[in-house]
Order: C-alpha cells, then sequence, then structure tokens
C-alpha cells in the first residue's frame, strides 16, 4: 500500500502566520512569517525594517522565564508600533523580530521603550528596505520550505495510521516543462544519488514531463526534510517542480 504527501497546504491559521522549521548558521530554528501580507507587499510607506534581537544575559539558551519576558516585550512593541510586524526567527539561543514601519519617529519611540529592558540582551537594528527583501527573501518560504512543512503534515498522518519510521523506498514525484529539461534533471538528480524511475507525462498540464525518483529514507522529518529539499533544488535548475511524494508503509509491527 502506497501512501501519498506533498497535496497537503500548510496550514497558516487564524492570522494567516504559517511556522516552519529550517537551518540557520548551521543551527536549528523556527521561522514565522505573516503569509497574509504577500499579496500586497512591500505596503506603501513602510520601507524601514526594523529588527530586535533578544537573547539571555548568559549566553545560554533561553530558559522559560525568559522565553515568557521575550513574549511580554513584543507584545508591547507591537502595541508601540502599532506598524507591520512580519515575522521572527527563533532558535535555542535567540529570537529576532522583525517589523516594516514608516518613520524615525517611531523607530525612536522604540529605542526607549527597549532601553528600559535590563533583564535579557536585546539589540534594536534599522536599514532601508524598500522592497521588503527580508520579507521575501528570508522569511517567506519558497518551495522547499513549503515542503518541509508538508512533510511533517504527512508525516504526522502517516503515524496515525500506524506506520512506523522504519527506512523504505520514498518515490519523488518530479515535473517539467519539457523532456529535454526532464532528461537533464534525471543526470543530476542520479549523481545525488538518486534512482530513476518511471516517466509519467500528464497531457495538458503546465509541467507535462514528469518522472519518479526513488530513494531510501527512514519517515524521520529531517531524513525526508533533507531528500526532499535536494531534490527540489536539482529540479529548480531545470525549471521543475516536486509535486508530492509517496512511499509504502512499513507498520509498527512490520519493524
Amino acid at each position: 500500500m502506497q501512501m501519498r504527501g506533498g497535496y497537503a497546504m500548510a496550514k497558516t491559521g487564524k492570522n494567516a502566520w504559517l511556522e516552519y522549521d529550517w537551518r540557520l548558521d548551521d543551527g536549528d530554528a523556527r521561522f514565522r512569517v505573516d503569509m497574509s501580507l504577500y499579496a500586497n507587499a512591500p505596503i506603501e510607506g513602510c520601507t524601514e525594517l526594523v529588527f530586535i534581537y533578544c537573547a539571555s544575559l548568559s549566553e545560554q539558551p533561553l530558559k522559560a522565564g525568559e522565553l515568557r519576558r521575550i513574549d511580554s516585550l513584543i507584545v508591547r512593541c507591537i502595541k508601540k508600533l502599532g506598524k507591520e510586524y512580519v515575522g521572527c526567527i527563533e532558535s535555542a539561543a535567540m529570537h529576532q523580530y522583525y517589523f516594516y514601519i514608516d518613520s524615525e519617529e517611531t523607530y525612536s519611540a522604540l529605542q526607549q521603550l527597549l532601553q528600559k529592558e535590563r533583564k535579557l540582551t536585546v539589540k534594536l537594528g534599522c536599514k532601508s528596505e524598500p522592497k521588503w527583501t527580508t520579507y521575501f527573501k528570508l522569511l517567506y518560504p519558497d518551495a522547499a520550505k513549503l515542503q518541509t512543512v508538508r512533510n511533517k503534515e504527512n508525516i504526522e498522518k502517516l503515524y496515525s495510521n500506524g506506520d512506523s519510521e522504519a527506512a523504505r523506498r520514498l518515490n519523488l514525484h518530479m515535473y517539467f516543462r519539457s523532456e529535454p529539461l526532464r532528461l537533464q534533471f534525471e543526470e543530476a538528480a542520479r549523481r545525488e544519488g538518486f534512482a530513476i524511475g518511471s516517466a509519467v507525462d500528464r497531457e495538458l498540464s503546465e509541467l507535462p514531463y514528469g518522472v519518479i525518483l526513488h530513494i531510501i529514507c527512514p519517515l524521520k522529518k529531517r531524513s525526508v526534510d533533507e531528500v526532499t529539499v535536494l531534490a527540489i533544488r536539482i529540479a529548480e535548475q531545470f525549471g521543475g517542480r516536486l509535486m508530492f511524494w509517496d512511499c509504502p508503509l512499513a507498520p509498527q509491527s512490520l519493524k
């Protein structure tokens, strides 16, 4: 029996906020981004990027009390700014928050608020960014990042159906605009350790020329993420896309 992974859209929550795991400076981090801003960004007048860095005075991983203090501080910052809070990055040792504002007066008011904080390391920065580059390039998920969210959802669904973490063949369904592009992709994917499976063409599609890649992989999020990110990055070189992945079930009783 095969189960698919890749069609489920990422849940963005009540206010269209999405969170996903990604690597940052060789460490694990969680990214959060307001997806609802994408259609209208950049917002007129809000051309200054403000970022607030929060960490422990001890330079150690943040403790529960410090996390609560950061939450309270950022709530006050949001009220003070009254402008676009677009996202944040959280790791064990630091949290960094991103806003777009429209005036130096707003920035000065924020400086005054943060200068009162004595129990956290807090750094404030600002730069002109009229094209919202940080929002689009760092925070907003590209195809590879968004796929990691789908991977989590689909792996959890498989676990709920009795599947295990056991290694098995993962099948990645990749599609391209032309047969020559697909063939070039196949050669590049083969060099990266993928086995090339059947061609699967779809008529009347923007990307009609498909191929199924195979690789042995445990059903663990980090392992699946590594595989899908690699496949997507290779496919992007040839204008291709990962549509979904599937795999045979390996129930707990068969481990």
